[in-house]
């Protein structure tokens, strides 16, 4: 047997993990496939009745479901790799017999399947929204592909935290999850950040998401006005900090993360 370098290893691991996380979401539960297609339409049929029947159809001159689409997406996309690798440890507890594989394989893994399908649903939903005639071009792309870019550096940093926090505490676990649905409203994905409660903006603007969903915004639709205090450099400072404390503590915890079955 020809001998194989490390990295070609760690690439075979990294591989075979991706498609055994596919296989999971999708091979035992076929509702798995239709309910990541059908979670940001029904946000987006739910939120676009309600909006119609308090404002007009459109947001800073773009029509209501684009306007909630262009946040929409990359959010779920977030939040399901944060609450995915926050389960890693216990979902894959049986592969760590095998020393080639480290739970640091499987957060990467699965950030890589979430990432691709949520790819995957965001160009059928552009797909369909243009051929019903929508406008769903993107006015400064690059920025925008770096501005995604950096909501996954920093949503990788944060599950990777969770791991941690909830396999020494897995009580905290419903917590974590109870806490996206508040984010959710306040982060500004179904509405812009300027229509929140302008009295609660000095404590809004803390939250990295809200950054993110009006980053993103503002590099798709043509004029749009953020809210003053939104900086790139605030969601890369906050994506360095979780990235190197979560990886420091990974490698303090590695060999106990593996050893005991919390998580």
């Amino acid at each position: 047997m020809k001998p194989r370098s490390p990295l070609q290893i760690q690439f075979s691991v990294l591989f075979a993990l991706v498609l055994r996380e596919t296989r999971a979401r999708f091979g035992a539960r076929r509702m798995g496939a239709a309910w990541t297609l059908a979670e940001p339409i029904c946000h987006l049929l739910v939120f676009t009745l309600l909006w119609s029947q308090i404002r007009n159809r459109t947001v800073a001159d773009v029509e209501y479901p684009v306007f909630v689409l262009i946040a929409l997406s990359p959010f779920l996309l977030y939040r399901n790799i944060a609450l995915r690798l926050m389960d890693s440890l216990r979902e894959n507890r049986s592969l760590f017999g095998y020393k080639q594989i480290k739970p640091l394989d499987t957060y990467v893994a699965r950030m890589i399947v979430e990432t691709c399908l949520s790819i995957t649903v965001y160009a059928i939903l552009v797909f369909l929204f243009a051929w019903f005639g929508y406008d769903m071009r993107v006015s400064n792309p690059l920025e925008w592909v770096a501005v995604l870019t950096l909501g996954l550096v920093f949503s990788f940093g944060l599950g990777m935290l969770l791991a941690l926090i909830t396999h020494a505490m897995p009580s905290l676990k419903s917590v974590i999850r109870l806490a996206f649905l508040p984010l959710f409203f306040i982060s500004g994905v179904m509405i812009p950040a300027s229509y929140l409660p302008q009295w609660l903006m000095p404590y809004l603007i803390y939250n990295p998401f809200l950054h993110l969903t009006e980053l993103i915004r503002f590099e798709v639709v043509p004029y749009y006005q953020t809210v003053d205090g939104i900086s790139a450099r605030y969601v890369i400072e906050w994506a360095t900090i979780l990235v190197f404390v979560s990886l420091g503590g990974y490698r303090a915890r590695r060999l106990h993360l593996i050893s005991t079955k919390n998580g």
